[in-house]
C-alpha cells in the first residue's frame, strides 16, 4: 500500500460484506497519512459513514442485484442491461471526480467501473476465480473476467493470507500476468483479543445478510427454526434500522443490525454463531473462533464453494438453505 497521496476507495452494495472488509484497508490508509475518498451506495454507504462519519463520500448508483432464482446465471442474464447502467454511470462520475479531487489512486472493491486509464488502479477481490458446476461456463466466465481487470487495473490487492490453507481456498489464487499482494485476512476484529465470557445468553447467534429477497426468505425461516427450539437466541436481521436488541416471541431476541463492539459482545455472548458463507463475514468468523453453521445464498456459487471448502477444512459445517433445520442433538 504505496504512499501516493488521494486515494478514492469503491466499495460494492452488494450487502455489506464488501463494505465490512474495507474498514480496515481504509483505516490503513488513513493512519498512513492518506487522503481518502469513499465511493459506495445504499447499505453500504450507510454502513461506511457509521464507521467514518467525517470522511469525504461520492454517492455511486446501486447496483441493486437481487437474487429470486437459484440459478446465478440466470439471475446475472436478467439483470444484466441494468447492471451494465450502473457500472457506465459509476465510471462517469468516476472521471468527475478524478478531476474534481485531484484523485491519485482508485481502490475498487468489486465496482467494475471504478477505474481509470491515466490514474494507478487497483482491484480488491478474494474470487479471483469464479466458480460454476459447469466447467464450460466457469472457463468462459474467468476468460472474460481476468481479461477484463488485465486491461482496466495495473494491479490486484487479495484479501487472505499468502499461506496455505487461504481462507478463500481456490478462488484467492492470483490472476496469471497480473502483479498481485495479499494483506492477510482484512478484519475489523484482526487486532481484537477475545473476551472470555463466562455466561453466554444466548445459545445462537444468527446474522443475516446479502441480497433481497433470499435475505428475508432466509430470515423466515431462521426465525421459525429459532422459536422451535426454545432456546435463548438473537436475530440479528441485518437491515438499516434500530441497533437496539429487543425482545421477539419465546426466548428469542432481534435487532434490525449491529456494528463494530456491539456485534463483538453478541458474538462473545453466543455458543453458536449462524450465517452466510460470505467472504467478509467468515474473515470476521475466523477472528471469533466460534462454532459456525453455514448457509449460502441459493444462486451464489461462490457461497456454495466455501461453505463446502470450510467444511473440509473441518472450520465449520453447512446446510443448504431449502433443507435448513436446526437438530436439538447439538444442544
Amino acid at each position: 500500500m504505496a504512499n501516493v497521496g488521494h486515494d478514492l476507495v469503491a466499495v460494492l452494495d452488494w450487502g455489506l460484506g464488501h463494505a465490512s472488509r474495507c474498514v480496515p484497508v481504509i483505516e490503513q490508509l488513513i493512519d498512513a497519512g492518506q487522503e481518502v475518498t469513499i465511493a459506495s451506495s445504499g447499505k453500504a454507504l450507510q454502513f461506511l459513514r457509521e464507521h467514518f462519519p467525517v470522511a469525504d463520500y461520492l454517492e455511486l448508483p446501486a447496483y441493486e442485484i437481487r437474487y429470486p432464482f437459484h440459478s446465478m446465471v440466470l439471475n446475472l442474464f436478467l439483470q444484466g442491461p441494468r447492471t451494465l447502467r450502473t457500472i457506465w454511470q459509476e465510471h462517469r462520475l468516476i472521471g468527475q471526480a478524478i478531476r474534481q479531487r485531484s484523485i491519485q489512486r482508485i481502490i475498487s472493491d468489486g465496482r467494475f467501473g471504478c477505474w481509470h486509464p491515466e490514474v494507478e488502479s487497483v482491484w480488491l477481490a478474494h474470487q479471483l476465480h469464479i466458480q460454476h458446476t459447469n466447467l464450460r461456463v466457469a472457463n468462459m466466465a474467468n476468460t472474460f473476467y481476468h481479461a477484463y481487470i488485465r486491461k482496466r487495473y495495473q494491479y490486484v490487492w487479495v484479501p487472505d493470507r499468502e499461506i496455505e490453507p487461504r481462507l478463500a481456498g481456490r478462488l484467492s489464487q492470483p490472476i496469471p500476468g497480473l502483479p498481485h499482494q495479499y494483506l492477510g485476512a482484512r478484519s475489523r476484529y484482526a487486532d481484537v483479543r477475545p473476551n472470555v465470557v463466562e455466561q453466554q445468553p444466548y445459545h445462537y447467534l444468527a446474522l443475516l445478510s446479502g441480497p433481497e429477497p433470499q435475505r428475508s426468505y432466509f430470515e423466515q425461516q431462521v426465525r421459525e427454526e429459532l422459536l422451535r427450539m426454545q432456546v435463548p437466541a438473537l436475530l440479528v436481521r441485518g437491515v438499516p434500522g434500530s441497533t437496539q436488541i429487543r425482545a421477539a416471541t419465546g426466548q428469542l431476541m432481534e435487532v434490525d443490525w449491529l456494528l463494530g463492539e456491539n456485534l463483538l459482545e453478541a458474538v462473545q455472548q453466543s455458543q453458536q454463531i449462524i450465517c452466510r458463507s460470505g467472504y467478509s463475514t467468515l474473515m470476521d468468523a475466523h477472528y471469533w473462533g466460534k462454532p459456525l453453521l453455514l448457509v449460502p445464498t441459493p444462486g451464489q456459487t461462490e457461497q456454495a464453494y466455501l461453505a463446502r471448502y470450510w467444511a473440509e477444512q473441518g472450520w465449520a459445517d453447512w446446510q443448504a438453505q431449502e433443507n435448513f433445520l436446526l437438530k436439538k442433538s447439538a444442544i
